[in-house]
């Protein structure tokens, strides 16, 4: 692997700009590829396949739907707040190869308190529904020490609004629930029973160093003991889950073996984003194939 930058802030831009520009004119061969996919049902949904971008590599939409000519069978945009909402929203893509599914990351904005969060996500929730496939949310309520009676009485407020909606819309709108952990933490999914008990539609466990990315928090990923305790922890989130909720995680998928072990390990859907930074875009059909 080549030197990494030790702020990959830049790197991060021009990553995007040449994953955009991949993603206009794909290759043959990876036209190729997409014949020999397998669609698999997730969360209601049909993807493509079960490999995706997490969040906060396209922030806006610009890539969107045509992440699927680079491999994957889904991205998640955003995170999209009331204040950062694209003034262009991204459009089924006619020529991609595969067709990827949308999800939408949504933020509250100086949430103040739980209740206060919870509505402001039910109004993104609401503006954002007709144009996501489905839609993730990381309350900051969900991971603080609130009472329990409050974490539960805004869920149910969150649930109840996205049953409203597909009464209303009669369209089905999955909603995945993020959960951030520190890599090498196996006991950070005590959530996971609760949530799968809600039946909730899905679980994202995303395994996260913090901000900023740099070359030594990735490289960390490439020792194998990390990679092993991720996998154990996806394990145990994986028996918690009775219900028909679907298990979502990223963080350290640097190569088509740890895609694998993620999936062999119970995720039903694998995300990457710093992988497209540091090796290039066409690391999508590099693990999906």
């Amino acid at each position: 692997m080549a030197d990494l930058p030790t702020r990959p802030a830049g790197a991060r831009e021009q990553a995007f700009a040449n994953v955009c520009t991949q993603a206009s004119t794909p290759l043959p061969a990876w036209k190729r590829l997409a014949q020999g996919g397998t669609p698999i049902n997730c969360m209601g949904l049909s993807f493509p396949n079960r490999l995706g971008i997490a969040a906060g590599f396209d922030r806006t939409g610009k890539l969107g739907r045509r992440a699927g000519n680079l491999g994957f069978g889904a991205i998640e945009l955003g995170s999209w707040t009331r204040e950062s909402w694209p003034e262009n929203h991204p459009v089924q893509c006619c020529d991609a190869v595969l067709d990827a599914r949308l999800g939408i990351r949504l933020a509250a904005t100086t949430p103040g308190s739980p209740d206060h969060e919870t509505r402001q996500l039910v109004r993104l929730v609401e503006r954002a529904w007709l144009t996501a496939d489905y839609l993730t949310l990381a309350p900051d309520w969900l991971q603080q020490f609130v009472p329990f009676q409050q974490l539960h009485t805004n869920l149910s407020r969150l649930q109840e609004a996205q049953q409203k909606l597909e009464n209303q819309t009669r369209k089905f709108c999955p909603i995945v629930f993020k959960l951030r952990v520190k890599p090498g933490n196996q006991d950070a999914c005590n959530l996971v029973p609760y949530l799968a008990s809600q039946g909730v539609d899905g679980i994202l466990v995303s395994f996260d160093f913090g901000k900023p990315v740099t070359d030594v928090h990735y490289r960390q990923w490439q020792d194998p003991g990390l990679q092993a305790t991720t996998c154990r922890t996806i394990e145990a989130c994986r028996r918690h889950i009775k219900g028909s909720s679907a298990l979502l995680t990223n963080g350290g998928v640097l190569s088509r073996q740890n895609y694998l072990d993620r999936l062999s390990a119970g995720a039903d859907l694998v995300q990457l984003h710093n992988a497209l930074v540091f090796e290039g875009p066409d690391i999508g059909w590099k693990l999906s194939q």
